[in-house]
């Protein structure tokens, strides 16, 4: 298989984002719409446990700051799904304190960045964790 047809293989997978910022939301579904993901966002992280099994995605994309649960419970949350536990988990947050790298690792979060994002940055990320 070509390079090319890899990467469109890989840019067609479901992407779950969560966060309580709709523009945030819009920012980052515009951006990978434009590879080929199909993204699934929510506002609220425990509609997202809820609807995991249903959502069924490639990768999820959360921030740590959200009203209800926080991005690093919801993160151990989703890692305790039997179905869907191994799924890559980027943090995307503007939320910085001295260990929230470590805090968002230690709930298993498989990679982490910070806000603001330049959309190349976020279409790496996004494709070393969909093709891994």
């Amino acid at each position: 298989m070509s390079s090319e047809a890899r990467d469109i293989l890989i840019m067609s997978r479901r992407v779950l984002v969560i966060d309580d910022q709709p523009f945030m939301l819009k920012l980052i579904r515009y951006n990978l719409n434009k590879c080929g993901c199909d993204v699934v966002t929510e506002t609220d992280g425990l509609a997202a446990l809820d609807r995991i099994e249903e959502i069924a995605p490639d990768l999820v994309i959360l921030d740590i700051r959200m009203p209800a649960i926080t991005g690093t419970e919801l993160c151990a949350k989703f890692r305790a799904n039997k179905t869907h536990g191994n799924v890559p988990i980027l943090i995307l947050t503007s939320q910085l304190r001295e260990n929230s790298e470590e805090e968002a690792k230690a709930a298993g979060a498989t990679d982490f960045m910070t806000k603001p994002f330049s959309p190349a940055e976020l279409l790496a990320a996004v494709q070393k964790h969909l093709k891994g």
